[in-house]
């Protein structure tokens, strides 16, 4: 390893969101000739987990001089990725073997931060006492900086503008970040703060200069990117299905207007915003015959607990007037089994959706109480472990039943 040109590792964990970031992560430093870590063809390297996801962490934690993680905290298990990391860590330091500079950032560290946070910072660090540096969104484009601090870099930085060299042909482009939609059971908007858009003219300038370097086909990323561009009051009064203009759609069309850029995707949508002019753009031609909406319940008493603002007939009328527009868009949703105080009654209702509408794609997850939310702090957590395996098992049989 070279010390004048450091190797580095990403590991990214959770949604889009983080892998746009680690993107933008990874053009910061391929901008100051840092060099990214290859890995042998036999070890995974997939966003989430992959075949030898421990021998992937060791060698990369081996072979590294900075090993950043990306991190998720949506749900436990999230974080718990990031804590077996540390186990490896100590068990290097026990055989004498190199350690890196360990730096974490995302949304554990967000966490920590601002008005919003939801644990206090000293706590992560008592828990992940292996880590070097904590890094908020806010601090990323300083990175070289840090590192140069540490004595790894001596070289020229500059920070500006990155934009890598690009061996792909699909890039995430993060539009807006944050979330104030505070579903009851999330921690984004606490771990990525308030939600604030990215200005129109910055997107597309990165998309036009990510087209130079080769890549054709985009993935748009927010929490909730049907609410680009609208303030805080404005996004709280569109209502799915409504005649109100949002100006999401007018970015797609601009997007849509590159002749570079072949494919548009985009994501998180939610139903409660998903405006009538927002589905006549889903017959442009560039954009992806796949949509993801996160629809969470199938039942309105459940729905209105998450804090969520729509119901299961705003959701179906939705998905009725999309395959009016494109009648083969395939879709996918999230969907929360065992959320406190859900009934087998209205576990079924969830049931009966899936066999309404047939979802391509479908995240279906275990209710996992959340420090700091809503939830967490007025709902009990009194659907049992063993009730919840069970529904998550049966709807997913009802889902690949339905393929």
């Amino acid at each position: 390893m070279n010390g004048n040109a450091p190797i580095y590792f990403i590991r990214t964990y959770g949604c889009q969101a983080n892998t746009a970031d680690s993107g933008y992560i990874s053009d910061i430093l391929n901008r100051n000739n840092f060099i990214e870590l290859e890995l042998p063809n036999e070890l995974s390297v997939s966003t989430e987990e992959g075949c030898g996801e421990k021998e992937l962490l060791t060698y990369a934690l081996e072979h590294s001089n900075i090993f950043i993680i990306n991190s998720c905290c949506v749900r436990q298990k999230s974080e718990d990725k990031v804590y077996g990391i540390g186990k490896i860590v100590k068990d290097l330091k026990q055989k004498n073997k190199h350690i890196p500079l360990i730096i974490l950032t995302g949304c554990m560290v967000g966490s920590t931060k601002g008005e919003r946070k939801r644990i206090d910072a000293k706590e992560l660090e008592g828990k992940t006492d292996w880590v070097d540096i904590y890094l908020d969104h806010e601090s990323v484009a300083m990175l070289p900086e840090l590192i140069k601090s540490k004595g790894l870099y001596s070289g020229m930085l500059n920070v500006k503008n990155p934009s890598g060299k690009n061996k792909r042909s699909h890039s995430y482009i993060n539009i807006s970040t944050g979330c104030d939609n505070f579903c009851s059971y999330c921690v984004v908007p606490y771990s990525r703060g308030k939600e604030v858009s990215r200005d129109e003219r910055e997107i597309i300038n990165e998309i036009v200069k990510l087209t130079k370097d080769g890549v054709t086909d985009f993935t748009l990323c927010g929490q909730n990117v049907n609410s680009w561009g609208l303030n805080y009051d404005e996004k709280f009064k569109i209502r799915a299905g409504s005649s109100e203009h949002v100006p999401f759609v007018d970015l797609l069309k601009k997007i849509h207007s590159i002749p570079e850029v072949k494919k548009i995707d985009f994501i998180s949508s939610n139903p409660f915003d998903f405006t009538i002019d927002l589905v006549k753009t889903l017959g442009m031609p560039k954009i992806s015959n796949y949509l993801h909406i996160a629809v969470q319940s199938g039942s309105n008493e459940i729905l209105k607990k998450m804090n969520r603002r729509h119901t299961v007939k705003d959701f179906l009328s939705l998905i009725s007037e999309i395959k009016k527009i494109r009648p083969d868009m395939e879709l996918g949703t999230d969907i929360i089994v065992g959320f406190p105080g859900e009934t087998e009654k209205q576990f079924m209702e969830t049931v009966d959706l899936f066999k309404k509408i047939k979802f391509n794609v479908a995240f279906i997850s275990k209710y996992s109480p959340r420090k700091g939310t809503f939830a967490y702090k007025n709902y009990p957590d009194d659907v049992p472990r063993e009730e919840k395996s069970r529904r998550l098992s049966y709807l997913t049989k009802i889902w690949k039943d339905s393929l």
